[in-house]
């Protein structure tokens, strides 16, 4: 909700004149098409208000016989619906607003990138130009030209996929891009005046020792987390496999929160909406579909869960106040509020039920250990910090519902709220319990890695999560090409940096391999490099 009020602001500040070009930098591909779609989710919750206040109306009518004359509350819910408005009139103009996916020529990429753009085609956000960045240009190693070859099919599939926008093309730079020089020069390639690079000399770097990060076959709960980007549902796939691979007898399921899922592109194979054992299928296996002994996986559809939640309610519901009809009585304004009261849950509830889905295998005792592929950082710290706000709705709710006990009998809509309302509880419970959950925070050697890194650490500590291991990925390793080894010596810079402030961490570090990482044989040998198997301490 307020991305949306940040958007009402920007449709104000238009309204003012301040400015006369405007440039938002949204959340990760799943949480920004929902931001888009939240306008209409809004005009629902001013719908269920107004339901509420025409209550209030009638009374006023009813018991002084006077005129109503709208107040406060009305005027409010009048300038919101307008400004609710305003947005989506403003997200649909074409003349006044552009959307501009930026992409990576990557699989993973390449499959958000089309799902965000059918999802943008839906709602008629308007979507010119399209960037592909860190597209490999140098050839000075093997490392750069096997990043470069390996890119060509990527690049083939965006340029037939997207055929019918701007493509403008990015290169990998050696240097990070920040402050102004660095902007200028990623500006060039967006107006089409690029700026050459001058010739790069290697530059030698003292090493940062790296350890690996043990994951205790005892835990319930491994979680990963981090920025968009940086690989964290690779190495929760990894550490998903790991575990299975060397602890014999255990369960485990891997299991994705993140709205944008990325587990089926992870591990090559599709997984969905129903928990399935994870096939092994490499070129030469004697049997290419077996299955790999205790390893699950679940990409959870939240929307779907929310929905049949919101479905079974308004049928408990409409019994209610059919029970109240059948005694001769209809109370319709409660009928309408309270049919609709689903509406005014926080937004997340939907991701509170897919962890509420664990808990539920977890006290059937159907899996050992549950990885997590999270929510990006962002939205990962208010999904950390939901669990208090949904407790405290659900709360509220359930207060409303006991209006009617003793009246009518109230189905099962209570003991859904109250059932709910307890697994919550147990999630807060476990996820805070370092003898159940570890978390594993995910980075790579760039400023803003680092700043990420440190702002999901502090909401971490707040929350009393526990996280002891952090992955520094991407790391580009020792060469002697000229364009590797300023890169490599900007990032150890900042390696050193994340070990001096989280001394107190296990810290490992994982390569930037000259492909991706996809499919059970590079996750299988990604493990090793990064995992370590064993209790803690």
């Amino acid at each position: 909700m307020d991305e949306v009020m940040a958007i009402i602001e920007i449709a104000n500040l238009l309204k003012e004149g301040a400015y006369d070009i405007l440039i938002v930098d949204t959340a990760p591909t799943g949480h920004t098409v929902r931001m888009l779609n939240l306008p209409d989710q809004m005009r629902k919750w001013i719908e269920v208000m107004d339901l509420m206040q025409h209550k209030h109306r009638y009374m006023f009518r009813h018991f002084t016989g006077k005129k109503y004359v709208k107040d406060a509350c009305d005027i409010f819910l009048d300038d919101l619906s307008s400004d609710i408005d305003k947005v989506k009139t403003l997200l649909s103009d074409r003349e006044r607003t552009r959307f501009v996916p930026v992409m990576i020529p990557e699989p993973m990429s390449i499959y958000e990138t089309e799902k965000l753009m059918g999802s943008l085609e839906k709602i008629h956000v308007p979507v010119k130009e399209l960037i592909i960045n860190r597209v490999a240009e140098s050839e000075e190693c093997l490392l750069c030209r096997s990043k470069r070859e390996d890119q060509k099919q990527p690049l083939m599939e965006i340029e037939d996929l997207f055929s019918k926008n701007d493509l403008v093309r990015v290169p990998l730079f050696p240097h990070e891009i920040n402050g102004i020089d660095g902007l200028k020069r990623m500006a060039g390639y967006l107006s089409g005046t690029p700026v050459p690079t001058s010739h790069l000399k290697r530059i030698q770097t003292a090493e940062v020792p790296g350890s690996c990060l043990t994951l205790d076959p005892d835990l319930e709960f491994v979680l990963f987390g981090g920025k968009g980007g940086v690989g964290k549902t690779t190495f929760a796939s990894a550490a998903a496999l790991y575990l299975a691979r060397n602890n014999p007898g255990k369960k485990v399921l891997l299991f994705s929160t993140d709205p944008a899922h990325s587990l089926s592109d992870s591990l090559n194979q599709p997984i969905g909406d129903e928990i399935r054992a994870v096939q092994w299928s490499v070129a030469g296996d004697r049997n290419p579909e077996s299955k790999i002994e205790g390893l699950f996986a679940l990409e959870i559809d939240a929307d779907r869960l929310w929905v049949d939640f919101k479905e079974a309610f308004k049928g408990d519901m409409e019994e209610v106040f059919d029970n109240f009809l059948a005694g001769g009585t209809d109370i319709k304004f409660d009928r309408e509020v309270m049919t609709e009261m689903l509406e005014l849950a926080p937004p997340g509830l939907d991701e509170i039920m897919s962890l509420d889905t664990i808990m539920d295998l977890r006290k059937e005792r159907a899996f050992d250990i549950f990885v997590l592929d999270t929510s990006p950082t962002g939205h990962l710290l208010r999904f950390l910090e939901l669990p208090a706000l949904v407790r405290d709705w659900l709360k509220a709710f359930f207060r409303l519902l006991l209006k009617y006990k003793g009246v009518v009998r109230l189905t099962g809509a209570a003991e859904k709220a109250l059932a709910l309302s307890k697994n919550v509880r147990r999630i807060q419970e476990s996820l805070t319990d370092p003898e159940k959950t570890g978390f594993v925070a995910t980075t790579i050697p760039e400023a803003m890695g680092l700043l990420e890194l440190e702002r999901m650490m502090g909401a971490l500590k707040t929350g009393k999560i526990p996280c002891g291991n952090i992955i520094v990925n991407m790391v580009v390793p020792d060469t002697d090409c000229g364009f590797c080894s300023v890169r490599r010596a900007e990032q150890k810079t900042y390696i050193r940096e994340i070990c001096s402030r989280f001394s107190d961490k296990t810290i490992a570090q994982a390569p930037l391999f000259p492909h991706q990482i996809r499919g059970l044989t590079d996750l299988n040998g990604l493990g090793p490099m990064v995992f370590c198997n064993g209790k803690r301490g």
